[in-house]
């Protein structure tokens, strides 16, 4: 054999060798390669909190210049981001639906609240108050990603009971199905409803002895998260009742607001004004509207008067606070098992602040409080804010809520729409105050952005807006993109500093006007007559989108009040007609034996004079 030969024939099994250790030694590389990327990709998406406050007006957190105290909601401001120009739908139900799916109210028939929607408006697709089978949500998107998902809270969305959270992609769910209701037990706040549904997974539950429904619904939260495991990703969703009426707290939290809210209304609306100015949440050309004729003057009240109604007050940022340390705790808790630095919290509210009123004059006084005494309200000052208390701060305080706008809950404009953001987590910098708009179905393709992962932009009505929390180029709508709102008849349309609003009664005239947010978000001054065509392009738009999403234009004398009049006194007749028997029954009872009474009387008159005996 050659020696070169023989050398070659002793190489290659050497060389065999090598290539078969250097194949082993690349198959684990990729092995652990392999399993290296998705643990690493797992860990990159982050958690996700939503929490959704209930009727808190732009100026109710700390952060945002409130009297209120809100301590760990302000520090998650100073570690994130908040909004100045986040729009959400006037009223709560259709809201929570475009914050859900990314699409607008009437897209997913939504277009008003199962209580001012009428038998008409059910037959059509934007109104029926039912979601389908196949309707996606922010859930089952994260869902089918591989998150976990969870809801503890009033959820509120169409037809009680129809449309639960365990249909639609939560893993784990624990809601109040109404728009409202006692913040101590199942007791409903409208009249004519025999009580307040509470589900579990889709199951009727009952409330514990112990419940107050800011520390219930976040311990419950709690156990959620604790019981799954803990390398998945979670999307939770906090929709607290603070603070929808009826307003209650703990006294030792409405007693540490005694004297805050002695100066009264007048004086601290134009107080939050300066403040929002100085905090450049809005610009300082930013002027007050006037308020509307029905609200009481400060100075008109009495001494007694003025006393309840700043309590009144109390009671609200009382329950703030409560509900701020109960989400404090959440995050706390989050925090000690290592999940909050890399957990995105968004904490927003449904809508402006709620201007309802429990104190009426004459007949409705009455009938007002024969209700209360059959539901067994106690509504005496000294209760205010406990058990069995129907507390609500009304126009004049919600106008303070909602400051430096215009109105309140309800209503189309920036009071009743523009509501506090805040943001903070993976991906977002401390940045301060961002000033581009975002609607409430942005939030959908801005998490799913968050969370990695993918989707169709043209499945939403919502666009992202990531990009612009996380200071990235791209993203969001262009200047000249408008976006609408409607909810029954009350109605706006956005594109970039301009807004045409339309307001319905019984504060509205259901007429078109056109501001520049840009210098005057208080809505002060119809500039259309000056802006014609751009007044005339935006009303197009409006109508265009009007058609698209299928709403029902109201008539002239249709109104969302007195709708919601008509179904609530449908309810209160159905339920309270034996009792309302029963008073008229006792009304012909002492009137009959009064007639007999004044008749044997007569009677005996008449028989002493025919007899001429004295009267």
């Amino acid at each position: 054999m050659n020696s070169n030969n023989h050398k070659c024939a002793q190489v290659v099994p050497v060389r065999r060798a090598l290539m078969a250790i250097a194949r082993s030694c690349l198959s684990a590389l990729v092995l652990v390669l392999a399993s290296a990327v998705p643990a690493k990709a797992q860990a990159a998406r982050p958690n996700i909190l939503v929490v959704l406050f209930d009727d808190v007006g732009f100026m109710d957190f700390g952060a945002y210049g409130s009297d209120t105290k809100t301590p760990n909601i302000d520090a998650v401001a100073k570690k994130g981001v908040m909004l100045s120009r986040f729009h959400s739908s006037p009223f709560c139900g259709p809201s929570r639906a475009m914050l859900l799916t990314g699409m607008d109210n009437h897209q997913c028939g939504m277009g008003t609240l199962v209580e001012t929607v009428t038998e008409e408006m059910r037959t059509k697709p934007g109104y029926s108050m039912l979601w389908g089978a196949n309707q996606k949500t922010i859930a089952s998107l994260l869902s089918e990603a591989g998150y976990k998902t969870y809801v503890s809270g009033k959820w509120g969305i169409g037809e009680s009971g129809a449309n639960l959270p365990n249909r639609y992609g939560f893993d784990r769910s624990y809601v109040m199905d109404a728009t409202g209701g006692s913040n101590y037990n199942a007791k409903p706040y409208l009249p004519g409803y025999h009580e307040v549904g509470w589900y579990e997974d889709g199951k009727p539950v009952k409330l514990p002895e112990d419940y107050y429904s800011s520390r219930s619904l976040v311990d419950k939260m709690i156990s959620y998260i604790d019981s799954s495991d803990p390398k998945t990703p979670f999307f939770a969703f906090l929709p607290l009742q603070a603070v929808h009426i009826p307003v209650q707290a703990p006294k030792p939290y409405i007693d540490s607001y005694n004297g805050v809210f002695d100066a009264g209304w007048d004086v601290m609306r134009k107080a939050r004004l300066q403040r929002a100015i100085k905090l450049g949440l809005v610009p300082a050309t930013t002027k007050l509207a006037p308020v509307h004729k029905t609200h009481r003057a400060w100075d008109d009240l009495t001494a007694d008067e003025k006393a309840v109604s700043a309590r009144e007050m109390q009671v609200n940022a009382g329950m703030m606070t409560a509900a701020d340390e109960h989400v404090g705790r959440l995050l706390a808790h989050l925090d000690a098992a290592g999940k909050l630095d890399n957990t995105l919290v968004i904490i927003t509210s449904d809508n402006g602040a709620e201007a309802a009123v429990t104190k009426f004059k004459g007949l409705q006084n009455v009938l007002v409080r024969g209700i209360e005494l059959i539901e067994g309200f106690e509504t005496s000052p000294d209760n205010m804010g406990q058990v069995n208390s129907l507390t609500a701060i009304g126009p004049e305080w919600a106008s303070v809520s909602s400051a430096p706008f215009n109105l309140y809950k309800f209503y189309g404009s920036e009071g009743g729409l523009r509501v506090p953001l805040i943001a903070a987590g993976p991906g977002i910098k401390a940045t301060g105050i961002l000033d581009q708009p975002v609607h409430v179905a942005d939030l959908v393709p801005t998490i799913l952005d968050a969370a990695q992962v993918s989707y169709a932009a043209n499945d939403f009505y919502g666009r992202s807006a990531y990009p612009m929390l996380a200071k990235e180029a791209g993203g969001g709508r262009k200047e000249n993109e408008g976006f609408g709102f409607e909810v029954s008849g009350n109605a706006a349309l956005y594109r970039g500093q301009w807004k045409i609003t339309r307001l319905s009664p019984p504060l509205g005239d259901r007429k078109w006007r056109l501001y520049d947010l840009s210098t005057d978000p208080g809505e002060t001054t119809d500039v259309s007559a000056a802006n014609i065509k751009l007044f005339e392009s935006m009303v197009a738009e409006y109508e265009t989108y009007s058609k698209t999403v299928g709403v029902i234009e109201l008539g002239p004398n249709d109104s969302a009040f007195k709708q919601l009049f008509k179904n609530v006194a449908t309810k209160a007749l159905h339920k309270y007609w034996p009792h309302a028997l029963g008073v008229i029954l006792a009304i012909v009872a002492v009137l009959y034996f009064a007639f007999r009474k004044i008749r044997s009387l007569v009677r005996t008159r008449r028989q002493k004079a025919s007899s001429g005996q004295p009267k």
